[in-house]
């Protein structure tokens, strides 16, 4: 855990200098009217691009639903019906907004029965006149396998995450870096309890009802034995009601810590599965 903590408070530290620098830079620009310094909206379409968590969250007393679903390796063919006969992935959450800038949420995953409890808090955001020129948002998670039959103790069913997002909208693109922390505390015989990860993401507007993104996530230093490094594509469609993703991915699993720890699969090698996130936002009023 100690390393935990010097890991943590040497990304923390990095990101500072990052925001610290661009701050300054923008200060040193030439004084212009004043403008509308509202927060950018939108820079993701989603609570989660594909997999990783964006640095959008829910506004405050909004409630929203998502279902995740992926599917087996497109490339078993008509005999799979390319994946889509194979045992699916499902993940089922909610996500509440408690102020406008943080929110809590929790879900279910088929994959080790693993239930997740999540926090997320926008420490800045973007504005329209610039005076801010990032999001900055973290997000903590407890991930708890309920796979019965394992005769485990309750502490040693427990995943630990963290991460930080650092995102910038540019017009019609975004983009995003993700370093995350995960540590399990009772992984499997030879692999590391830790497991550090930067995540990339990109999303590009085509116009208002659709957007093309992807994601990409190595697992940087120590890592679980066969794993390997997921990505992911896909197309982002906004009904107004709804934002569903339809995608391509390496990675099988769902939750940061578990694409890290478990994706076995190369993208680049036709090692992709098709899965879809459906993401609902229902308003539930309050002052």
């Amino acid at each position: 855990m100690k390393q935990l903590h010097i890991l943590s408070s040497t990304i923390l530290n990095s990101l500072i200098t990052v925001l610290l620098i661009s701050v300054t830079a923008h200060a040193q620009l030439p004084r212009e009217l004043v403008q509308s310094d509202g927060p950018v909206e939108s820079a993701f379409w989603a609570t989660t691009n594909i997999g990783i968590s964006t640095v959008q969250n829910v506004d405050k007393h909004n409630l929203e639903s998502s279902v995740v679903h992926t599917f087996g390796l497109v490339r078993g063919g008509i005999d799979t019906f390319y994946g889509l006969d194979d045992g699916a992935n499902t993940k089922i959450g909610l996500d509440y907004g408690i102020s406008e800038r943080l929110s809590v949420g929790i879900s279910r995953m088929t994959f080790n029965k693993v239930v997740d409890l999540r926090g997320k808090y926008n420490i800045l955001r973007q504005t329209q006149s610039g005076s801010m020129p990032v999001d900055l948002a973290i997000k903590s998670s407890l991930g708890i396998s309920t796979l019965s039959g394992l005769n485990l103790k309750f502490n040693e069913r427990l995943s630990y995450f963290t991460s930080v997002m650092l995102a910038r909208k540019f017009d019609r693109l975004s983009l995003q870096l993700t370093p995350m922390i995960a540590h399990f505390n009772n992984p499997a015989a030879g692999n590391p309890n830790q497991l550090f990860g930067l995540g990339t993401l990109i999303n590009y507007k085509l116009n208002k009802r659709f957007a093309l993104s992807a994601e990409y996530l190595p697992v940087i230093g120590e890592r679980n034995a066969f794993s390997r490094d997921a990505m992911a594509v896909a197309l982002n469609i906004n009904t107004g009601g709804h934002v569903f993703q339809l995608f391509l991915t390496s990675s099988q699993w769902h939750n940061e810590q578990y694409i890290m720890a478990n994706n076995r699969d190369e993208f680049w090698k036709g090692d992709f599965r098709f899965g879809f996130n459906i993401h609902r936002v229902f308003g539930l009023g309050g002052n």
